[in-house]
This record gives C-alpha cells, structure tokens and sequence, in this order.
C-alpha cells in the first residue's frame, strides 16, 4: 500500500457571523494535486455543529453566496439545520470582507 502524503501549515479561520459559526481552511496551490478547488480564494468551509456540511468555496467568486447553491452543496435542505441559506450566504459575505480587509493588511 502506498500512502501519499503532502503537509503544510496552514491559517485555519473560526468566525462566527450573526449565529453563524464557520471554519475555513485555505486550499492552498500547493494541495492541487489532493483537491480539484485549490488556489488563490478557496476555503474548505465546514459548519460547525452541523455533521457533514463541508465544501470548497472559492471566496472571491460571488456565486459562492447565491442561497439556492449553498442550499445544495451544503445539504441545507433537511430539517433540523441551525442555519438557513440566506443566513449562511449573508456569513460568507462578511467572511469574504473580512478576508479582503486581511489581504489589505499585507501589501
């Protein structure tokens, strides 16, 4: 058996945004090769206390807010989830500033 295996230190983010709790984790170029969504504004986002809600989002890109997608691709649709899209859209929203205004500190 062949274990391939590629580790780097990353800035993982916990926010929480109006009752929205969030972890991101930058997918970074270096990890393409393990992730097909890597690159300059992809974030792994998981929601926190909500069992299988994760999914690559490119940050930058604003079809990442749109509801009716975050809906699917975060299994939203069930009943029992602590956050609606709209809720989880308008997070990712203030996430998205806040990581602009981050990038703005470095140049």
């Amino acid at each position: 058996m062949t274990i391939e295996k590629h580790v780097t230190h990353l800035a993982v983010r916990f926010y929480r945004v109006a009752g929205v709790e969030l972890v991101l984790v930058p997918l970074m170029q270096e990890v393409a090769s393990f992730v097909r969504s890597a690159g300059d504004g992809y974030f792994l986002v998981a929601l926190m206390g909500e069992p299988g809600t994760a999914y690559p989002l490119d940050l930058r890109s604003p079809g990442s807010y749109d509801p009716d997608y975050l809906e699917q691709k975060f299994h939203l649709n069930r009943r029992g989830y602590a956050y609606s899209p709209e809720e989880l859209a308008a997070a990712l929203r203030e996430v998205a500033s806040d990581l602009l205004s981050e990038e703005g500190l470095d140049r």
